[in-house]
């Protein structure tokens, strides 16, 4: 018998060819499109508890006023003689701005996280995979999940120096336990009522005549939803969010959109405002395009930033170098073309404003003192080269029409006034002697394992801000912010770099309570309270001082506290999971989860306000109202 031609075969299956063995060849990593993706990505989600594929556990969810979640919690410690608010804090609790603000509670569930191998996981062993991948336990806690049969390699128990295939598909069950994330507002509730008597309904779908949806709809039709987010949320299942996400919380809302909703772009989950979700995958798609589309969709965003935008830019060195070379580019070119396009040099510009564009400072590098450091790395803060040469950094002034002009100030841009009330759909003012500062600064993801980014390198981006207001009292001014291109952070990024940062942003620049001596002094008794707490329920507390339940990794000295916990017999590893869990040691009841919520940030002074862009069916633009702290 004549045997088959055979090409590029190892010398090992040459031997098997020879004697007569016609073994499989190994199989490599599949391209990601011929991959099994019938289950979600990011996880399958509940398991299943009674073997017939069914899941019979259901999650409970609330919706919490806080001002009684407050009031409730402060009258038991009370009654336990504990130390507890004082009756200033109180007071200020159930004051109408507080007693409105509600939150949405997910209480902790079981739930698997799966994923397929990734190529740079390929060969190496399954602990040490975990180990630097995954964040959220030390390596003593991964050892025993694989041990235990919570981590899973395609269902199957594994050792820990297992070393992972390209086709295997790693499990981890947990015990999940999700932020808790802020809601419309409802009118002013009593204090006096019980948490229980307080809950309010939350089932806003066809036919209901509840007052306080979770989320206020925008608009809506065939094709879309297009909503006001609140800030905390995010726009999809990430991290620690899975049912506390935009797209789940508008099916709670609106039953008819459950299973049907799919993301057109993405905002910030500290960011408020307007999101624009397709009913779907067609419409996103479509959508999608759309949004990217930078010549027909105009974005425009208000934020609140520290100082007198923006008589601060030239405060250090970056934009001392910065404005000295718009100066300087003006005495040897007189612009009459804008020099950037989309963050990257117009090449009708004269080759001699680039030039003084990418100049460097007098005396050359900055001293060290003048450099910032981002994500542990130090990084030059005056860098103005990136690896592209085509993409620029420089900044210009223009008026509402666009036009040049060469002559005004950064004074006379503070003296400007734009009234968002007569916006264009274009996102531009109706008096052309509105000033705005176009600014062209790469930006690039500084770290990707938590999410900082940083301006100066990277890809082009380009932003345009004028003035709206300036309150004397904070020391902040209220700006337009016109992106033109859709770099992550990028508004954020591009006001720290003008050295006026989002006031209330602390990633880039701001303070978590600028200008909120409320939120402050509720961040300092809801702290205060979970100290409380330990001392109280632990009599050697192992919890990490001033850690929230999912903001600081679990610790060694945690893990070992809940390993002492023994699997009982017949006890199912669900139950087992749910026993022995860190997060629930930590967050010593649901009472806390509130209160974890008041130590975090609860959103950033950034809202997306209007979108036009050009879809199917023409030209359309959505807008939403303007948030509390720009008015």
């Amino acid at each position: 018998m004549e045997m088959p031609t055979c090409t590029s075969i190892s010398s090992k299956e040459k031997e098997n060819l020879n004697s007569g063995k016609l073994g499989k060849r190994k199989r490599g990593l599949k391209p990601r499109s011929k991959r099994n993706r019938k289950r979600k990505r990011g996880g399958v989600g509940i398991p299943e508890v009674n073997g017939n594929g069914q899941s019979e556990y259901h999650v409970q969810i609330d919706v919490l006023p806080l001002a009684v979640t407050h009031h409730s919690i402060a009258t038991r410690m009370k009654q336990d003689r504990c130390q507890v608010i004082g009756q200033e804090s109180i007071e200020s609790a159930s004051a109408p701005n507080i007693s409105a603000k509600r939150v949405r509670v997910v209480r902790p569930y079981p739930f698997t996280y799966a994923t397929f191998a990734k190529q740079r996981w390929v060969n190496r062993k399954i602990i040490d995979v975990y180990n630097d991948e995954f964040g959220s336990y030390p390596k003593s806690y991964y050892e025993s999940a694989i041990r235990d049969g919570r981590i899973l390699v395609s269902g199957m128990k594994v050792a820990c120096d297992y070393e992972i295939k390209g086709q295997d598909e790693l499990t981890h069950t947990v015990h999940r336990h999700e932020p808790v994330v802020a809601v419309c507002d409802a009118i002013e509730i009593s204090v006096e009522a019980s948490s229980s008597e307080s809950k309010v309904d939350t089932s806003c779908g066809s036919g209901s005549s509840t007052k306080f949806p979770l989320v206020r709809v925008v608009h809506e039709d065939e094709e879309v939803v297009v909503v006001d987010k609140p800030a905390t949320i995010p726009v999809h299942p990430s991290g620690g969010y899975n049912f506390n996400s935009l797209c789940h919380i508008l099916a709670e809302q609106d039953s008819s959109l459950e299973g049907c909703l799919f993301n057109v772009h993405r905002l910030d989950r500290l960011t408020s405002g307007l999101t624009i979700v397709a009913k779907s995958t067609e419409a996103a798609r479509i959508l999608g395009k759309c949004v990217q589309d930078r010549s027909h969709c105009h974005k425009v965003y208000l934020a609140r930033v520290k100082g007198k935008f923006p008589m601060d830019a030239e405060s250090n060195v970056q934009g001392k170098a910065l404005f000295r070379s718009f100066e300087l580019g003006h005495d040897t070119v007189n612009l009459s073309v804008s020099p950037c396009i989309y963050g990257e040099w117009n090449e009708n510009v004269k080759s001699d404003f680039r030039k003084v564009a990418d100049a460097k400072p007098e005396g050359g590098q900055v001293d060290c003192d003048q450099e910032m450091l981002v994500s542990g790395e130090l990084t030059n803060s005056n860098q103005q080269a990136t690896d592209d040469s085509n993409t620029a950094t420089c900044s210009w002034i223009t008026n509402s029409k666009g036009m040049i002009k060469n002559d005004a100030s950064l004074k006379d841009i503070f003296n400007s006034r734009l009234d968002v009330g007569k916006l264009s759909q274009n996102g531009d003012s109706a008096d052309e002697a509105t000033l705005w500062l176009n600014l062209a600064v790469p930006c690039e993801v500084a770290c990707h394992k938590n999410g900082i980014c940083r301006a100066g390198k990277g890809k082009p981006a380009q932003t345009s801000f004028a003035v709206v207001s300036y309150d004397e009292k904070t020391n902040s001014t209220v700006v337009v912010a016109k992106p033109q291109t859709g770099r992550t952070h990028q508004i954020r990024l591009h006001l720290q770099y003008l050295c006026h940062p989002i006031a209330n942003d602390p990633n880039y620049g701001g303070e978590l309570f600028f200008g909120d001596e409320e939120g402050r002094k509720m961040s300092v008794v809801a702290r205060s309270q979970m100290n409380e707490y330990d001392r109280i329920l632990d009599d050697q507390c192992i919890r990490p001082e001033d850690a929230t339940s999912v903001d600081t990794p679990a610790t060694d000295m945690e893990v070992a506290h809940a390993g002492a916990h023994m699997k009982l017999e017949g006890e199912s590893v669900l139950e087992f999971i749910q026993r022995s869990c860190v997060w629930c040691a930590r967050t010593k009841g649901e009472d806390r989860i509130v209160l974890e919520f008041l130590v975090r940030s609860s959103g950033i002074w950034l809202h997306a306000l209007q979108y036009s862009l050009i879809g199917p069916k023409g030209k359309v633009c959505y807008k939403t109202m303007s948030p509390n702290w720009s008015l």
